[in-house]
């Protein structure tokens, strides 16, 4: 019962800063998803050491918070897109430092410091383009025309709601194993049950503020399909070091990647969806 109340109020407390973030503005969506990169890249760095490589965290984590600030600089217009090929040369800094270290499996730590620059923080610095758009694109009022908070806190929305229907269904008539090597607890049931309730919360919010609801449908189905697939991964690199949980942040529900894979996964299939939709207005 202890487990249960502190597992709530830690949900209730963790949803609270997410809608309060949305709802503020872009700059605390900004600083929200920042420290969530920099959290969530330490977590990950901590999982390849028990796996036995060697990380260079200090390093990588300062390269990967001026990366996800480049992007966030561009998706608010401070920036010019050229400034993103910045992110080129700090990725192949990373390659030329692992020169000057003494180590056994230099190629494994460049592959997996740059692995979670592209796992963690740039997903999360993704996240900005969601956050009232820029002057540049119309991905925002192609889902959600008079209220451009909507889209980040759609997106969660679903998120949550396809999280706890798979729960309810795969607890409740779960029986077919989905993944069970990766992911034993998993059902197609539950998988099924998370994509019926995000369709009828997409639907919902498309409703609520008068928005085109096959947009909000496929962004649904986007979701569940791909947050699955980055939950099946999350839980794929815990097994092969051979923990439970990415970290003990946040008690009850375990790490900062814990709570955000499917995010991590979701989120640039739907941002590629919007700008796919955006381009092609252009030919009708």
């Amino acid at each position: 019962m202890k487990e249960l109340i502190i597992r709530s109020l830690t949900g209730l407390i963790f949803i609270s800063i997410i809608i309060g973030s949305i709802l503020y503005g872009r700059f605390s969506v900004a600083f929200l998803f920042l420290l969530a990169s920099i959290l969530g890249l330490l977590e990950f760095f901590k999982l390849m050491e028990k796996g036995g490589f060697k990380p260079k965290k200090s390093i990588v984590t300062i390269i990967g918070s001026l990366i996800y600030l480049i992007i966030f600089s561009f998706s608010i217009d401070v920036t010019n897109f050229k400034f993103l090929f910045i992110i080129f040369p700090l990725l192949v800094l990373i390659v030329a430092l692992e020169i000057f270290r003494k180590n056994d499996s230099p190629v494994s730590n460049i592959a997996f410091s740059i692995m979670g620059i592209l796992y963690v923080v740039i997903p999360f610095a993704l996240l900005n383009f969601f956050a009232y758009g820029n002057n540049d694109n119309g991905i925002i009022s192609i889902v959600s025309p008079n209220h451009p908070a909507f889209l980040l806190l759609g997106f969660f929305t679903i998120q949550w709601t396809s999280d706890s229907g798979a729960y309810l269904a795969g607890t409740t008539i779960g029986k077919t194993k989905l993944l069970e090597r990766v992911s034993p607890k998993k059902t197609w049931e539950g998988l099924i049950g998370g994509l019926i309730f995000a369709i009828m919360v997409g639907y919902f919010i498309s409703y609520f503020i008068e928005a085109n609801p096959i947009h909000w449908i496929s962004i649904s189905i986007i979701i569940v399909v791909f947050g699955t697939l980055g939950d099946l991964t999350e839980s794929q690199i815990k097994r092969s070091v051979g923990v439970k949980d990415s970290g003990n942040l946040l008690p009850g529900h375990g790490g900062i990647l814990d709570r955000f894979d499917g995010v991590l996964f979701s989120a640039p299939f739907v941002l590629a969806y919007l700008h796919f939709i955006d381009l092609f207005k252009l030919f009708l």
